[in-house]
């Protein structure tokens, strides 16, 4: 049996850092930190200006990664190739077909120190929260307490509820939110609208979002739908009421990629991190054989491998057989 906890979990793996919070016993958000994501949200660094975006109001800045950044506002006397300190008020997102949306920033205030921006375990310390570093020798406390799933609804965008389903997709735009089932419309809604408020804080889903509910006649169905969702919703948010066809559109502060941007954005490094961590657990002795898909085989970084060998004390070998799915990764004795 799961022993009762409310706060935060967290995971250092390899590759990627992982966090779930609990609360009254149950999942009600992840997190996922990786490896060489980029420049953090908060952290204050020195950027090259590069050129105007909109004349006088914004710009595009070069950070010390290579990265560019859109600056709002513009300090005064900015010149190109000139340098300029900025704080970064939304990380960099990558989106599905391999483009990377740009950082937002700010100029930094006068004064204000260069710093990296706050981990996932720094913002998770700042919180107040009770939190419980896990480590590999562990029961698997994230496991027991639904990551698996909320992975997994990460990376197909397919929600599953009592009487329907969501499909949320990620676009440039928007996250798109798409409500099916064979309920009657008004009840339909009604189960929708209290699964949507979750899984937006579950998956740490912010910015501009678009909910597709089933077309309600009665506005005062379409009431009692929106406020299921407030009554729901845990997190800080705007909403419109749900018009006739059915849409209603959410906005909050989008400060970081949500774990839907990250598990949509290349599911072979998902496939390949899964494994890791599998491997990490994994009770044999002896040598151990990691047989993946061959863009599973790519994905698997020498440091990652390495990393491996340090914590488990076992030699690691890949073999790449393309018969397998990206997810089907074995774990053998070499």
């Amino acid at each position: 049996m799961t022993e009762s906890f409310s706060g935060w979990l967290y995971e250092a793996g390899i590759g990627e850092n992982r966090a779930v919070l609990i609360k009254n016993d149950e999942l009600l958000r992840i997190r996922i930190e990786r490896e060489n994501s980029g420049i953090r949200v908060g952290a204050v660094v020195e950027a090259k200006f590069l050129k105007q975006w909109t004349t006088g109001r914004s710009g595009i800045v070069e950070m010390p990664n290579g990265q560019e950044a859109l600056l709002q506002p513009l300090p005064k006397g900015l010149t190109e190739g000139g340098l300029v300190r900025i704080e970064i008020v939304r990380e960099a997102i990558q989106e599905r077909r391999g483009q990377i949306k740009r950082a937002k920033a700010k100029p930094a205030t006068n004064g204000i120190e260069l710093n990296e921006g706050p981990t996932l375990l720094e913002e998770i310390r700042s919180s107040e929260l009770p939190e419980r570093e896990i480590h590999a020798h562990d029961a698997d406390r994230l496991g027991e307490f639904g990551w698996h799933e909320a992975e997994e609804q990460a990376e197909t965008g397919r929600v599953e509820f009592d009487g329907g389903s969501l499909l949320i997709v990620s676009t440039p735009a928007m996250t798109v939110v798409d409500v099916d089932g064979p309920l009657p419309p008004v009840e339909l809604a009604k189960r929708a609208a209290k699964e949507i408020a979750r899984v937006l804080v579950r998956l740490d889903i912010a910015g501009n979002i678009g909910v597709d509910f089933p077309t309600l006649e009665a506005k005062a169905d379409r009431n009692i739908v929106a406020q299921i969702f407030d009554d729901h919703m845990e997190g800080a948010c705007e909403r419109t009421a749900i018009n006739g066809f059915g849409f209603m559109q959410i906005v909050s502060r989008k400060l970081r990629p949500s774990v839907l941007d990250i598990m949509q954005s290349n599911r072979s490094t998902n496939a390949a991190l899964q494994l890791l961590r599998q491997a990490e657990r994994n009770p044999g002795t002896g040598p151990m054989q990691l047989t993946v898909h061959p863009a599973v085989a790519n994905r698997l970084k020498p440091e990652w491998l390495e990393e491996l060998t340090k914590r488990t004390g076992r030699p690691v070998t890949v073999e790449s057989v393309g018969s397998l799915s990206l997810g089907g990764g074995l774990i053998g004795i070499g």
